[in-house]
């Protein structure tokens, strides 16, 4: 140990000598190079803040002070938000402010409230709307927004309409239609029509994608006028952008990061914020989502700066993603300009980046530094090539253009550093200025670091804990959908396929006084799923299975058989689950998944037939559907269809309810509730839980129950934590077949660290490369053992944060069978 300690205190002191004998890093203010557009955070690409606007004072706020207000938290520069357009958009659909060419509502959705939230802490803050998916009518039949492209201008601008003059909220950017095409013509005409609406200031984005744009705008004068910015998606910062440069355009990078909000996503984002001046002349980059507000089991949970799914709890987590946004937002603004690369900005020595701004009106400036390795450097997307990085010590020297300061405030984070007190946006003494203009800060691995003339004003704000978690949604769960505003959304309810609204009832009499109905009245020109099933809004737990689900309904005349439906164990759109419909045509189904689009019915139909009462148009009634284990019931106004009807048992997942097609379908007096006292029971623990215990796979606990022995957290050291124990998952060797065992946590054991998709692994199979040997990776057989192996039954595991399951099936595979959970029960 002493020749170690030795050992380790003389490289310290060489790496020490050998920064003293490099050339220092030139800070040189005459030698500027573009503006900072912005750093910002992007509500929607769909329905990302859907739960945000349930939660309740003073949490809601609270929230939106670690976003929005300046010198407290991120401090965002800029909001962008999604124009609903009718259609699912990732987590679910936004209201369209025209669900029809003769309709227009500015009373719908949240981001009117969420822009108006970000402008009262900010009046400064910049304000970027982009539609995900337009209301069919704009296409005419056609499919394409392109079209006609005064109609889409028009509808463009009535957004841009409605924000000022109800909400006196003015629009800085319009973006075309994200990630999908752009067209010069459209652009053209938008930039006409926003100029003749008055909106002249507003400028266009194009095209929220990929680069190939800027070889349209080269080609088309006229179209490179009416652009103001390109906006790049997940811009590779290892690809060159001379075409879009070229232009002498703004280049941002407008949807950046997707990426979950633990450490490594903190480290991904502080590393392109920075990186992306040095290596791309890229000026803005706005993270895609601002704050995961939308249930687990929707897609890319918590990939965001913040996460708040519990409204009714008021928990929220505080992510270090917030504070690696604060090393940049709280020491600069939007048109400080960038200093070149070798003059103030550039690579450090030894791996990693920093980047300075200046403000051009005074004699502020700021220097952020950041240094991740290749483990917890990427982002979600892109991929980044093989690069090494290493501690050291790094001096600047300002340049005689520089303003005479003789200190610097310093604040630290390290995101890299996997202790409780690990620093986050830590300030520290202020760095001193020698005489001769020169400064010396140490960079270890995992740091961000900001060095700034402004010395006042920043802070790590906290408004002290948040209300405790509640995971479990509060069951019963019902709603008569009074009492809330005309055409909003009831709580909790997220939709998916089609826009529910709160409205009065169209049919006489009403079951109450208001009512939600199903709003899109025909195929959206649609982003990701256009409509392949039918309309549908859910809500709940993705671990939920034994439930029922209870709702009235009233489906208008249509020229086929109109449905009412509702559904247990549903995934995000009805794909999986157990459904249950009755048609106006008189019949009934009990399938796998909700009805197609296409024909009105659905696929994988386990029962059916005919019902004793015909379903009319215009008439209410009321279904019920209860799923416990391996049976359902259902009944139609009280009278039992069918009752413990065979079902199969691995589905898990949300209560729903929705129709089979574009109708503007009503519901009223939705009621959820658990079946089976002892499904609803918390799992005891096995006991004896303690290191050296074996871990295993034993069938998952259903409903979302307390159980101490399934319940994990994968780290950012991509370790495995037994929560209770605070125990890590370690393999007992290297070679295949090795089992697994608990053991004191040690981020630098590789035996311990089993590396994933830290994003996706909560929305998908991923496998989970061990690092002791990374030709292996963590697999399971159906008679429970887990090993680090090349194969068994199943190599990719999902991650269920609710219960900290992780769990071998992300939806119902027939070949395995009921899921399976890693455990720590050896009984």
């Amino acid at each position: 140990p002493a020749a170690a300690s030795k050992m380790s205190t003389l490289l310290l002191l060489s790496s020490v000598i050998v920064a003293a004998l490099a050339d220092p890093l030139i800070v040189d203010k005459t030698k500027q190079g573009e503006a900072l557009g912005a750093i910002g955070g992007l509500s929607g690409g769909g329905a990302t803040t859907r739960l945000l606007v349930d939660y309740v004072e003073p949490a809601r706020s609270q929230i939106l002070d670690y976003l929005f207000t300046p010198n407290f938290g991120a401090s965002l520069h800029l909001l962008k938000v999604e124009i609903g357009g009718d259609s699912q958009s990732t987590d679910g659909t936004e209201s369209s402010h025209m669900h029809s060419k003769d309709d227009l509502n500015y009373e719908r959705g949240y981001e009117w409230w969420l822009m108006s939230e970000a402008k009262k802490r900010n009046p400064n803050i910049t304000l970027y709307g982009l539609p995900w998916a337009f209301p069919g009518w704009v296409g005419e039949g056609s499919g394409s927004p392109f079209q006609y492209p005064n109609l889409t201008s028009d509808y463009i601008t009535k957004w841009v309409q409605g924000a000022k003059s109800s909400y006196q909220l003015d629009i800085d950017y319009i973006g075309i239609w994200n990630e999908r095409s752009s067209d010069g013509t459209y652009v053209k005409t938008l930039r006409k029509t926003l100029d003749a609406a008055g909106f002249t200031n507003t400028k266009i984005v194009a095209r929220d994608g990929s680069a190939d744009i800027c070889d349209d705008l080269a080609k088309d004068p006229e179209y490179a006028a009416a652009v103001h910015t390109i906006g790049l998606h997940y811009p590779s910062d290892y690809t060159s952008y001379a075409k879009c440069h070229a232009l002498n355009k703004p280049v941002w990078a407008s949807e950046e990061s997707s990426s979950y909000d633990d450490l490594n996503g903190a480290a991904c984002w502080g590393r392109v914020i920075t990186s992306h001046w040095v290596l791309s002349q890229i000026t803005g980059s706005i993270m895609w989502n601002l704050v995961g507000s939308y249930f687990h089991g929707t897609n890319w949970y918590a990939s965001s700066m913040m996460t708040a799914v519990q409204p009714w709890s008021g928990y929220y987590e505080i992510n270090p993603v917030i504070w690696a946004s604060a090393h940049v937002t709280q020491f600069t603004k939007p048109g400080w300009m960038y200093l070149e690369n070798d003059s103030g900005s550039g690579n450090l020595p030894q791996g990693g980046f920093y980047a300075t701004l200046v403000d051009p009106n005074s004699n502020d400036y700021t220097i952020t530094i950041v240094k991740i390795d290749e483990d917890h450097a990427p982002c979600t997307r892109p991929g980044l090539p093989h690069f090494n990085v290493s501690a050291e010590t790094v001096t600047f020297k300002l340049a005689s253009s520089m303003p005479t300061t003789t200190l610097l405030s310093y604040w630290y984070s390290n995101f890299q550093n996997y202790t409780e007190d690990a620093p986050l946006f830590q300030r520290q003494a202020d760095l001193s200025v020698g005489s001769d203009g020169t400064f010396t800060v140490a960079v270890p691995v995992g740091a961000m670091i900001t060095l700034s003339t402004i010395r006042t004003g920043p802070t790590k704000g906290s408004h002290g804990p948040p209300p405790a978690s509640l995971p479990q949604v509060p069951l019963p769960w019902v709603d008569n959908f009074d009492n809330y505003p005309e055409s909003q959304e009831a709580h909790w309810w997220s939709d998916q396929i089609g826009a529910f609204e709160i409205h009065s009832s169209a049919n006489v009499p009403s079951t109450s006084g208001t009512i939600m109905r199903q709003m899109v009245p025909e195929l959206p020109i649609g982003w990701s799923d256009h409509g392949s099933n039918g309309p549908v809004t859910i809500g709940g737990m993705r671990e939920w299975q034994d439930l029922n689900t209870t709702v009235t309904f009233s489906v208008p005349s249509s020229s086929k058989p109109a449905a009412g439906c509702v559904a247990t164990r549903s995934d995000q759109s009805w794909h999986n689950g157990i459904v249950f419909c009755v048609y106006t045509s008189g019949n009934y189904s009990l399938s796998y998944a909700g009805p197609d689009q296409a024909t009105g019915f659905p696929d994988s139909v386990v029962a059916s037939g005919q019902l004793s009462k015909n379903i009319v148009a215009g008439q209410w009634y009321t279904i019920s559907l209860s799923t416990l284990q391996d049976k359902a019931t259902a009944t139609l106004d009280g009278v039992t269809i069918f009752t413990d009807t065979t079902i199969r048992t691995g589905d898990t997942g949300f209560a729903g309810f929705g129709t089979n097609s574009w109708l503007a379908a009503e519901f009223d007096n939705v009621m959820v509730y658990p079946v089976g006292e002892d499904a609803w029971k918390p799992v005891p623990t096995c006991g004896g839980v303690a290191a050296g215990t074996l871990v295993n796979a034993k069938p998952c606990p259903a409903n979302g129950v307390d159980a101490p022995d399934f319940n994990f957290v994968l780290l950012a050291d991509w370790g495995i934590q037994h929560v209770a124990t605070q125990l890590c998952v370690e393999a007992t060797g290297t070679d295949p077949g090795s089992s697994l065992k608990l053991n004191t946590c040690d981020p630098n054991n590789k035996n311990q660290q089993l590396k994933n998709d830290y994003t996706r692994i909560r929305n998908t199979l991923e496998p989970m490369t061990f690092l002791g040997n990374p030709a292996l990776s963590l697999v399971g057989s159906k008679s429970g053992d887990v090993t680090v192996a090349k194969t068994g039954d199943w190599n990719k595991w999902t991650f269920f944060p609710n219960t900290g399951q992780l769990r071998n099936e992300y939806v119902y595979d027939g070949g395995l069978g009921y899921p399976m959970c890693l455990s720590v029960c050896s009984n």
